[in-house]
């Protein structure tokens, strides 16, 4: 048996912190641990003492699988056959975690049905790529329409259970540091703490109806910094504020994504913002519907406007090329070959253009690039969304050095209710005939 097999998702020390033993709650599942949400969330509101998340006490387990969002039997299987590869040491999977396995039958379950068109069956293609009820409604929430069809159901089915992975990775971490903060009633170093130059937005603070983090980190976003530009990511809580070290300083390598991306098919180092902060936000309210134990997030960088005034700007022809070659379909080896009219695009430090709209799946089923006009990302305001791609190591390191003490993260679980658009509250829309 390989040596992943009982790995706990807390440590004994983070059970007695978190895991609720009140004769007043309801027992869990069998194989699911009752936590509070207070023991590891941004907040100290104490509402949260009452809410309960339950979670897996076996990381690699069948109980992690309907975590994520599997039906009971889809999980049962694709268990029983991660444990198969983990009994014979050297056998292809063996010593893998179960995130592979799962991963692996969502694509080929998606070989059979993917939807990534409107006019496509989403719901009928996700539950038979054994997806439950509770996460088809999430994937499927009418509120998050102009991000879901960025990428297919598989697509999101699988960007879900990453994100669900490494929020039960990453827990017994957060319930320690909860801890050791609540203990010491820690103030945020000078290194990490907003600088008087900072003007917060009037009335920012009083819109939420729950406190942010105790840390100079989750404040208020301000609207502008003087001699700064804002600059905005979204997604799930426990990646984004890995970019924060113990000392206060960044470490901007955990912002990487994962290609294909708009603008390139196979670097795996590049760092994308959006100026556009309400792009950033249904992102992470995107990622906080589908994996509600998690909190969505959204991280905000104050970056000096000479380290992005060198940029290259990039449009029309040339960004429906670039795009094509960076997640087009690859149909002979001048698919391959970047022409050499775009590297001045590929080889800019920094690199400004619209955010495409349009998934990778459908993009397989073009027959060229002049089918991408228009095909842009759009904001609350109908305007085209834009993203800054942060491309060389040396603008990378000025991100990282001259930002620190510049940079926010705010939860989006403590939104006001009447936000709109998929705020905390607010379920949003089923999609009924899909």
């Amino acid at each position: 048996m390989s040596s992943t097999s009982q790995t706990r998702v807390l440590t004994a020390t983070s059970e007695v912190i978190a895991i609720i033993r009140s004769s007043s709650a309801p027992p869990p599942k069998r194989g699911f641990s009752a936590i509070s949400r207070s023991s590891y969330s941004s907040s100290s509101s104490a509402s949260d003492h009452h809410d309960i998340v339950e979670i897996p006490e076996v990381l690699n387990s069948q109980e992690t699988l309907e975590f994520f969002g599997l039906q009971p039997d889809v999980a049962k299987i694709i268990f029983e056959s991660w444990q198969e590869l983990q009994q014979t040491p050297g056998q292809l999977g063996y010593d893998d975690d179960i995130i592979t396995s799962v991963v692996h039958y969502i694509k080929t379950m998606a070989d059979v049905e993917d939807a990534w068109l409107p006019t496509h069956h989403w719901r009928q293609a996700l539950i038979k790529m054994g997806i439950n009820s509770d996460l088809t409604d999430a994937i499927l929430d009418s509120n998050f329409d102009k991000i879901r069809k960025s990428k297919s159901a598989s697509a999101w089915a699988i960007d879900t259970f990453r994100t669900s992975w490494e929020f039960l990775e990453g827990l017994d971490k957060r319930v320690r540091r909860k801890k050791d903060e609540v203990d010491r009633l820690v103030t945020p170093s000078p290194s990490i703490a907003p600088r008087p130059a900072i003007r917060n937005k009037p009335g920012l603070l009083d819109s939420y109806k729950e406190p942010v983090l105790k840390l100079a980190t989750m404040a208020a976003v301000p609207d502008s910094v003087d001699g700064r530009i804002m600059l905005h990511k979204g997604g799930a809580m426990t990646r984004l504020v890995s970019v924060f070290n113990e000392d206060g300083s960044l470490n901007v390598v955990k912002l990487f994504s994962a290609p294909p991306t708009d603008f390139h098919h196979t670097r795996t180092d590049l760092i994308y913002f959006t100026k556009n902060i309400d792009i950033a936000e249904q992102y992470a309210k995107y990622s906080q519907r589908r994996v509600d134990a998690e909190e969505g997030a959204v991280l905000s960088f104050a970056v000096p406007t000479e380290l992005v005034d060198e940029h290259r700007e990039i449009s029309g022809r040339d960004w429906q090329r670039l795009l094509w070659w960076a997640r087009g379909p690859v149909r002979s080896l001048d698919d391959v070959q970047l022409p050499a009219s775009l590297t001045q695009y590929t080889e800019a430090p920094l690199l400004v253009g619209y955010i495409c709209g349009m998934g990778s799946d459908k993009f397989a089923r073009l027959e060229s690039s002049s089918e991408l006009t228009g095909r842009y990302m759009k904001t609350r305001n109908d305007a085209n969304a834009s993203q800054h791609v942060f491309q060389s190591p040396s603008v990378q390191a000025k991100l990282q050095t001259q930002c620190a003490g510049w940079v926010w993260i705010r939860s989006m679980r403590f939104l006001p209710k009447d936000d709109d658009n998929g705020g905390e509250g607010s379920s949003g829309q089923r999609e009924g005939s899909n």
